[in-house]
C-alpha cells in the first residue's frame, strides 16, 4: 500500500504496520520447538513401551559365577551340618509390579540357587527369580539349631528412559530360629530383622511371628526327605509399610530351603506419591544334587 507521504510500506492488513513475514518466522519457530517437545514425548513413550524385561538366569550361568567365587571356610567346625555348596535347581512362578511409574517382572520357571560357606560354619543362601531380582540369606548354627542373622534382596527396574535399582540390606537382632530341636506345631518365634533399602530414605524394619505348622515329607528328586514346614506373618514399618507373608519348608537336618512360597505388599512414599509394590511366587528344588 501507499501511505500519506508516497511511500511503499508492506502491511499485513491490520493497520498495525507489522511485517507479515515476522509473524511467519514465529510459527516456525513454535512449530519447531512443539515438533522436539513431541518427538521427545515420542520417543520416551516409546522407550518405555520397549523397555526390556529381565529374562530367567540360567543355571550355566549361576555355576559360572559360582567358579568365579571361592569360599571363604570349606570346614564344618560345629555338630550342625550345613547343606552342600553348589548351585541347585527350583521350579516355580512368580511376578512382581509396581504402581508408579507402572511396571512388572516375571520370575523364571527356572530359578538357580547358590550355597556358599562361610566361616564359622555359616552359609549363604541366594536365589535369582530372573536376571534383574534376587533374594539371599545369611545362616549361622548355635549347636544343634540354625539361625537366620541376616538378609539382602535386589532389584532392577527399566522405564525406557531410565533405569532403577534397589538394594536392601538387613540384619536379624536377635538371630531369628530356623531348624530347632524338637519342633512342635503351634511352636512360635518372634522375627526382627532391621535395615535400609537404597531406593527408600531411613530404615525399615520386618517384624513378626514365625510359627511352626509341622513336620512334613517333601519329595525332591524322587527322595523324600523330611521338612520343618513354617509360616511367617512379618509387619514392615518405617521407610517401607506394609505385609510380608512367607511360608517355607526347611531340610530337618541340613536346613536347606526346600520349598517356598511368598505374598508382598509393601507401601513407599516419594516425590511421586505413594508407590505400591508387590510380589508374589513359589518354588520347589528339583534336585538335592548340586551343580559346581
Amino acid at each position: 500500500m501507499t501511505d500519506g507521504d508516497g511511500s511503499d510500506e508492506p502491511g499485513d492488513g491490520s493497520g498495525d504496520g507489522a511485517d507479515p513475514r515476522h509473524h511467519h518466522w514465529i510459527r516456525i519457530a513454535l512449530l519447531a520447538v512443539a515438533a522436539v517437545v513431541v518427538l521427545g514425548g515420542v520417543y520416551t513413550v516409546g522407550r518405555y513401551v520397549f523397555r526390556s524385561h529381565p529374562g530367567a538366569k540360567s543355571i550355566d550361568s549361576a555355576v559360572d559365577d559360582l567358579r568365579a567365587s571361592s569360599s571363604l571356610d570349606a570346614s564344618n567346625p560345629t555338630g550342625f551340618t550345613r547343606p552342600a555348596e553348589g548351585i541347585y535347581e527350583a521350579a516355580g512362578q512368580g511376578s512382581e509390579h509396581i504402581s508408579a511409574p507402572p511396571n512388572s517382572q516375571d520370575d523364571g520357571a527356572v530359578m538357580p540357587i547358590t550355597v556358599r560357606w562361610l566361616p564359622d560354619g555359616c552359609w549363604n543362601w541366594h536365589i535369582d527369580y530372573n536376571r534383574a531380582h534376587w533374594h539371599e540369606f545369611d545362616y549361622c548354627p548355635k549347636g544343634s539349631e540354625l539361625f537366620l542373622v541376616a538378609q539382602r534382596n535386589y532389584q532392577a527396574w527399566d522405564f525406557g528412559a531410565m533405569k532403577v535399582d534397589n538394594l536392601g540390606v538387613y540384619t536379624c537382632d536377635p538371630p531369628a530360629p530356623i531348624v530347632v530341636e524338637d519342633p512342635r506345631p503351634g511352636q512360635t518365634f518372634e522375627h526382627h530383622c532391621t535395615g535400609e533399602n537404597s531406593a527408600a530414605p531411613g530404615p525399615s524394619t520386618s517384624a513378626g511371628p514365625s510359627t511352626i505348622v509341622g513336620t512334613e515329607t517333601l519329595t525332591i528328586g524322587g527322595t523324600e526327605v523330611a521338612a520343618i514346614h513354617q509360616t511367617r506373618a512379618q509387619k514392615m514399618t518405617g521407610a517401607q509399610v506394609g505385609d510380608v507373608t512367607e511360608d517355607w519348608w526347611f531340610a530337618a537336618d541340613t536346613g536347606l530351603p526346600l520349598r517356598a512360597e511368598r505374598r508382598y505388599k509393601l507401601d513407599t512414599q516419594s516425590v511421586i506419591g505413594n508407590i505400591t509394590y508387590t510380589e508374589q511366587g513359589s518354588w520347589q528344588l528339583t534336585s538335592l544334587e548340586p551343580r559346581t
